[in-house]
């Protein structure tokens, strides 16, 4: 099986995407190929990395989604059977995908969704997360479809793009109403570095600097972002928190 993960990246650190290439070089799974894909802000360190490094001229503002279906579509035509996710701050066991091909082939499953770990700022673990648990969601990082569901991405490239800010959420909608076989490995194999604020204070922590929360006008169809403290203050005058 040959596997595609699909990494866009914007301005993060080089320390960053280097530690988030090396666990997908490091997958103990044979046959991978790490798709990096800049969206307007390329790293010339990166041209020597072995990894299909794609250029965008320009930043779409989209949360990496158009680099995701651009470098999408280009391991479509060139004949991988299955494409992963991972964001640019954000890494993989070394056996994570070796997990979810294995839990692929035992039940015959269109898309296989894992579980994440959350990752506070400093690299220790929060928790694990009990939100993205293939049922109720799935994150983005933690999606591995097959070749006979990529159309379920091809669908979700073209949606509103002011639903980017829940991209994952609408991926999951589609795939949830498509006619796909799901099946979820339990075992945490995704590491997710977390700045939602909501997250720490759901675990009884106090949201690290620069934590951030998506607030939504009741006459808006989507929320925005925006950092945690001015959400608070906005929350206050009666927009919804999440």
């Amino acid at each position: 099986m040959r596997i595609a993960v699909i990494t866009p990246y914007f301005k993060e650190p080089l320390e960053q995407l280097r530690l988030c290439h090396e666990s997908v070089a490091a997958q103990t799974q044979a046959d991978v190929t790490h798709f990096m894909v800049a969206d307007g802000h390329p790293r010339a360190e990166i041209d020597s990395w072995p990894v299909r490094h794609l250029t965008l001229p320009w930043n779409h503002g989209d949360y990496g989604d158009t680099p995701r279906a651009v470098a999408a579509m280009s391991a479509s035509s060139q004949g991988f059977d299955a494409i992963a996710f991972l964001d640019a701050d954000n890494w993989y066991d070394p056996d994570h995908l070796a997990t979810l091909v294995r839990l692929q082939a035992e039940t015959k499953a269109h898309i296989v969704t894992a579980t994440r770990r959350l990752i506070r700022p400093d690299g220790s673990v929060l928790a694990v997360c009990k939100q993205s648990n293939g049922v109720d969601f799935c994150d983005m990082n933690c999606f591995f479809i097959t070749r006979p569901a990529f159309a379920a991405i091809g669908a979700w490239a073209f949606k509103d793009p002011r639903a980017s800010i829940v991209d994952d959420y609408v991926l999951w909608g589609l795939i949830r109403n498509s006619n796909a076989k799901l099946a979820h490995s339990a075992e945490p194999t995704v590491n997710y570095r977390t700045m939602w604020a909501m997250t720490y204070i759901e675990h009884g922590e106090e949201p690290p600097p620069g934590s951030r929360c998506m607030l939504r006008s009741p006459d808006e169809p989507y929320p925005k972002m925006f950092d945690y403290w001015t959400a608070r203050r906005m929350h206050e005058a009666g927009l919804e928190l999440t």
